[in-house]
Order: structure tokens, then sequence, then C-alpha cells
């Protein structure tokens, strides 16, 4: 592998300086190929860009900021990042996560082996952009988008990609529905372990806790109001009682694995696959 592009968008809260260590140790940890981490740092916390800034690795791309949120202020960023690399010669690109990281060495080198001319792309459930690894050829030649114009989830293409791979609406949907279209292939990597929920590794390879991304980009209800939905259980539409579940899930899982990485990597690990 020549070199090695991983694109990141860095919007970390105050909390979680922990896990953006964690991040970064374990790339460099795991990965043997010459790689750079190009990231992106807007609405990111001083304390943080310093830290980024003074890692050898990693290189803050500037890019204008955007009004969007969500998935569209997510895909923005990496649409930008994944072109800085590709013209600074990366061979290969993988987006990930910043709760997201590979567990074992030669993880790249895996990926990179299992794409083929009709084989584009390697990712986790739903092309989930915590881990979607492509060669540059494949961006160069087809132009994917991560997201998709009106238009196109109008299409009845884009209905019957739906239909057949049961996929989710989300920020890294745009590439599979252009390895559809193109007659192309990809590949997901299996769960490696037997939980559920947050804190799982696929592959054997890549671990991603989840839910960090979305609880940055998305707009967070405010206090007074979740009091008082909580006060006012038996009238939470379900769509709340959602979000209360799985912050529940997420944050002892967040706590084990900060408070003991390895041992906590370490004991899902030997969990069996499904």
């Amino acid at each position: 592998m020549k070199k090695l592009g991983i694109v990141v968008v860095y919007l970390v809260a105050e909390e979680d300086g922990d896990l953006l260590d964690l991040h970064l140790r374990q790339i460099e940890k795991n990965t043997r190929s010459p790689y750079i981490i190009y990231g992106t740092a807007n609405r990111l916390l001083p304390q943080f860009r310093e830290r980024l800034a003074q890692h050898p690795q990693v290189r803050i791309s500037e890019c204008q900021t955007t009004e969007h949120r969500g998935g569209a202020e997510h895909a923005y960023y990496l649409e930008h990042l994944i072109r800085v690399a590709v013209e600074d010669g990366a061979s290969h690109i993988v987006i990930l996560h910043v709760d997201s990281f590979p567990v074992r060495t030669g993880w790249e080198e895996e990926l990179a082996a299992k794409l083929t001319a009709s084989c584009v792309f390697v990712t986790i459930e739903h092309a989930n952009t915590a881990c979607v690894f492509f060669h540059r050829d494949f961006y160069v030649r087809y132009c994917p988008t991560l997201l998709l114009s009106k238009d196109e989830k109008a299409s009845p293409a884009y209905q019957q990609y739906l239909e057949k791979f049961n996929t989710q609406d989300h920020s890294g949907v745009g590439y599979g529905f252009k390895a559809y279209i193109e007659e192309l292939t990809w590949e997901y990597l299996p769960v490696s372990t037997n939980i559920r929920g947050h804190g799982q590794i696929y592959g054997d390879m890549i671990f991603h806790l989840g839910g960090t991304a979305r609880k940055r980009f998305e707009p967070r209800p405010k206090s007074e109001y979740v009091q008082l939905l909580q006060r006012l259980s038996l009238f939470i539409p379900q769509s709340a009682k959602q979000w209360f579940g799985t912050k529940q899930k997420f944050e002892p899982t967040r706590k084990a694995l900060l408070e003991d990485p390895e041992a906590y990597l370490d004991s899902i690990r030997r969990c069996s696959p499904e």
C-alpha cells in the first residue's frame, strides 16, 4: 500500500478527550502502512484542535464551516477530506469516526486485499461511515458522493436499491447506491462479537462505539425538556423513549471502554461470532 488516507471529522465534546486519545493511539498502534489522518476541526474545542495539530500523523484541513447539521454536516466535511486525501496522493482511503478505530495490526492490508475490480469498497453494516475503505481508483473513476440529491432519492433505481439491500438513509448511502447502479459490489465486515447495541467489533478488525458522532452532530433536547419528559413518562413518544434507552446503554459501554480499553476490547473479542 503506497499511502493510506484516513479521513475523520473531529467534533468532540469536552468529556470525550480520552476517547479522542484512544482513537489516535489505536490507529498508530495497529497501522503498518504509511498513513496520514486528514481531519476537519470546525466547531472543535481549542484544546482538542491543539492536540490534533501537535500529532505528527494528523493534518488538519481547513474547510469553510457549513450551517448544515446532522448527517448533512458530517457528509459535507467528509467529502472535503476525501478530495484532499486523493489530491495528496493517497492510494487507499478509509473513513472513520472519532469513536471507531482498528483493533489489530494489519487491518488496512487485509481490507485492501478484499478490493477487486468489481468489489469497490468494504464497510460495516448499512455502509456506515464509521468504516468505509476504498481505493482511490473507485473515487476517481466513479465520483461517488456520500449523500444523494432529492432527484436521486426519488428515482426508481434508488427505491430498488433500498428494497434490495434493506439499507438505511444516512451519510454513507451514496457509496452503496453508486456501486449498485454501476453494477459493482461491496463487502460488509461481519460482527465479530455476540453483543448488541453500542461497542461492537467488525471483522475482528474495526471497533465502533456508536452514538458519539450522533451526539455531536445532531441537536440534543434541552435539559429542562428532558427532565419534564422523564417525569411524564406515560406521555413520552416512542422516539423519545428510544433516545433515552440508547443513552442509558451508551454511557456504561463508553465508561467501560475508557476505564480500561485493552481489557474491554479483549473481553468482547473473546465472545463467539454470531
